[in-house]
């Protein structure tokens, strides 16, 4: 079902964008790519479906791709009807997926968005065809979030949008949008209604989220992991893949957590190797080790 009257329409568009009600809540993605094998793309805290724009630009012509804003985040509703842990994210991706009548489907996730993906491949291995990892979390530990500067972007949006424009000016290079528009794309889903009272919420809840054991994790999986990144700290991605059995650990030098941003060709490039099935499987190494 597509909510065609719903008053809130991202001000940034950049590919087929919709919205699906899914279990009673309203969820906005963009799609991009009409052929080739599926490919459901999750965002990092607190950012949405911008994030994953450089690497879908360059994967259109081999993948059928949906990017989704998590619910609370980007375009997606701020009145959530279920719980906020780990967990029920899972089951919200799982719920997405039948949705779109995906059956099956690979799946990305950025940062935190790699947590849910992670909780994903445990809880619903048939619905799992390979599984990536882009810096991403260990939702085997407790995670922290902080929210004080989207208080402060919910505030003062002007300057938010100002300081994200100078900070992304370099990424809007790679992203096919003006830095200016990228920072729309960033801050103004930030004043939706409700958006504070959500955040609150989510941070209490999300942090009761349950430790997985990456054990359960069945899918053959890809780690990237950043080697200049400072919110991530590579030996997680280390860690990450040590633990996934049979995981494949992908080092990028001299890129941090933007790295879907930095360095957006290879990326795309590890992760269409990896989801056609080509690629050679790397042992894990210490990030020191490799440069």
């Amino acid at each position: 079902m597509i909510c065609a009257r719903e008053p809130f329409l991202p001000t940034v568009k950049w590919g087929a964008d919709r919205f699906l009600e899914v279990d009673g809540e309203r969820v906005h993605l963009v799609e991009r790519g009409e052929s080739g094998p599926r490919l459901l793309l999750i965002h990092g805290f607190p950012s949405n479906a911008i994030s994953w724009r450089p690497v879908m630009e360059r994967l259109s012509d081999q993948f059928r791709m949906a990017a989704v804003d998590m619910v609370g985040f980007g375009w997606s509703t701020r009145y959530p009807a279920r719980g906020l842990t780990g967990d029920l994210y899972a089951e919200r991706l799982a719920a997405l997926l039948g949705k779109l009548g995906w059956d099956h489907a690979h799946v990305a996730g950025l940062s935190w968005g790699g947590g849910i993906a992670q909780r994903l491949a445990a809880s619903h291995p048939d619905l799992m065809d390979r599984l990536v990892l882009v810096a991403s979390v260990d939702p085997s530990r407790t995670l922290w979030l902080g929210t004080g500067g989207l208080r402060l972007a919910i505030r003062q949006p002007s300057l938010a949008r100002l300081v994200v424009s100078r900070v992304l000016r370099e990424a809007a290079r790679t992203s096919g949008l003006t830095a200016r528009e990228l920072a729309h794309a960033y801050v103004d889903p930030l004043q939706l209604p409700g958006t504070r009272a959500f955040l609150r919420r989510f941070v209490a809840e999300h942090r009761t989220s349950s430790h997985l054991d990456q054990a359960r994790i069945e899918a053959p999986t890809l780690v990237i992991g950043p080697l200049a990144d400072r919110i991530v700290p590579p030996a997680v991605s280390v860690s990450l893949a040590r633990r996934i059995r049979g995981a494949r650990y992908e080092p990028v030098p001299g890129v941090g957590h933007q790295v879907h941003f930095e360095a957006p060709n290879r990326v795309a490039e590890l992760m269409a190797e990896f989801l056609w099935g080509s690629a050679v499987e790397k042992p894990p190494t210490d990030p020191e080790s490799r440069g």
